[in-house]
């Protein structure tokens, strides 16, 4: 028996890992985690990563997209307690979107979304202290 042949694959221990999505996959996920089906986005990603690292590199899991977007700690859509309110703020502020958030903005926001007063003043106490409270 000689030395392995050219047609000789070599092949990836069951034990590998799947590598870590990179920031262009995090972000891909973030954007439209909300529109595509789970298997679908997972299919697509795993479709980029045999195109970049070859068909031999481990594919990704559910259980790793799963884990992403947990990691996000998206608020779920009609989440309208306090609990809900207190995690997209932070979620705004590590995000750096809360640093963006004046007064001037959430004024606009209101005339382009034809916000009650009610609205503007909860908006105002709410994302303004947040943010004064980040700078504290």
């Amino acid at each position: 028996m000689g030395a392995p042949t050219a047609s000789v694959r070599n092949i990836r221990l069951l034990s590998e890992h799947p590598r870590a999505f990179t920031p262009a996959e995090k972000a891909l996920i973030q954007k439209v985690h909300g529109y595509m089906p789970q298997q679908q986005l997972l299919e697509i990603l795993n479709e980029r990563l045999a195109c970049d690292l070859g068909p031999d590199e481990p594919q990704h899991t559910m259980e790793q997209l799963y884990a992403e977007l947990s990691a996000s700690e998206a608020v779920p859509a009609g989440g309208h307690d306090w609990a809900s309110l207190r995690k997209l703020v932070a979620t705004a502020k590590r995000a750096g979107v809360l640093d963006a958030v004046t007064r001037q903005v959430i004024d606009d926001f209101a005339v382009v979304f034809s916000l009650s007063s009610g609205q503007v003043l909860r908006l105002h106490d709410v994302l303004l202290r947040a943010k004064e409270g980040e700078d504290a």
